[in-house]
């Protein structure tokens, strides 16, 4: 094999190499809008819904000074925060409220 067949297989080589991922980045950017332009359902993939607008924080009211929670119902919270967050850890923008009521007479 003389020098210029050597060379002119090197450089068949290396332009094989660049169209070919000139062409991964053409169908990358091809997917990426095509995605963008399909509903995905409620969770919502890409741009393709508007992100509903940012409701403002309500201000959190004072607890009233009477006497603490019970343990059982700090138990009862704090096992329910957990499973909300293992359950729904990977929805973006999910929030628990949770919302303290009036005693019961």
């Amino acid at each position: 094999m003389s020098q210029l067949e050597a060379l002119t297989i090197t450089a068949l080589g290396m332009a094989v190499v660049f169209i070919g991922l000139v062409a991964c980045i053409a169908f990358i950017r091809l997917f990426g809008r095509l995605s963008a332009r399909i509903a995905w359902g409620e969770e919502g993939h890409g741009h393709g819904a508007p992100a509903p607008a940012p409701v403002p924080e309500p201000v959190p009211a004072a607890a009233p000074a009477g006497e603490p929670i019970p343990a059982e119902v700090l138990a009862v919270i704090s096992t329910v925060l957990q499973v909300e967050r293992k359950l729904y850890l990977n929805r973006p923008g999910s929030r628990v409220t949770i919302r303290r009521s009036a005693p019961r007479p």
